[in-house]
Formats: C-alpha cells, structure tokens, sequence
C-alpha cells in the first residue's frame, strides 16, 4: 500500500471519529432547533468557544444521532473499504454527506456563533 492511500485512510478515520464525537453534546441539547446554521455543539466546553458546528437539520436532537451514525460510517469505511477501486469516491461522497449532517469547525470561526 502506498503513502498516500495510508494517510487517506488515516485521515479518514480520524474524520469520522472526530465528527461523531460531536454528536453526543448535540444530542444532549435535546429536540431543539439550533439558532442558526453554525452552533455550539458541546456548549459547556468553554474553553473551546463551545466546539462550534454547523448543520442543515432543523433539530439538534436529529443532527447528533445522524452525525454520530454517519461519523461512525466514514470511520468504518476509511479503514477497512478505502483500499478498493471505489473506496476513494465513496469516502468523499460519506464525507459530503456529514458535512450536510454536522460537522465540526475549526476554533476560529466561535466568533460567527450567536449568543
């Protein structure tokens, strides 16, 4: 196997692991709609600006069962189906689809988050 295919696989799974790790503080919300698209997943982590996620769901509740679901999904596959003739496009196509989910942002952009 070579380099390239090991860090997609890599980055894959930390993708996934990482994406669905947002779903429980989304879950814990409850069945609420976000106030907007970009919103806090873990709100008591303010240490981190609350970890700031965006999602198209209208329920917080929805969004973090999903997210863990297709986080999980993403994981799985880059580890063990990446390696195929369609691993590639189908990890980019799981990939598409959490960002439509929830996915997490990076810590700069908390200043786009509403109180």
């Amino acid at each position: 196997m070579n380099k390239l295919k090991t860090a997609a696989i890599a980055l894959g799974v930390f993708a996934g692991l990482s994406g669905a790790s947002h779903g429980p503080g989304e879950m814990l919300q409850g069945n609420v709609a976000p106030k907007g698209i970009v919103f806090s997943a873990w709100s008591q982590l303010t240490f981190l600006g609350g970890e700031p996620a965006m999602t198209f769901l209208p329920s917080l509740l929805a969004a973090g069962i999903l997210t863990i679901i297709v986080g999980i999904t993403v994981a799985v596959w880059a580890g063990k189906f990446a390696r195929g003739r369609l691993g590639g496009p189908l990890l980019i196509l799981l990939s598409v689809l959490m960002l439509l989910v929830a996915v997490a942002l990076f810590h700069p952009s908390s200043a786009l988050l509403e109180d």
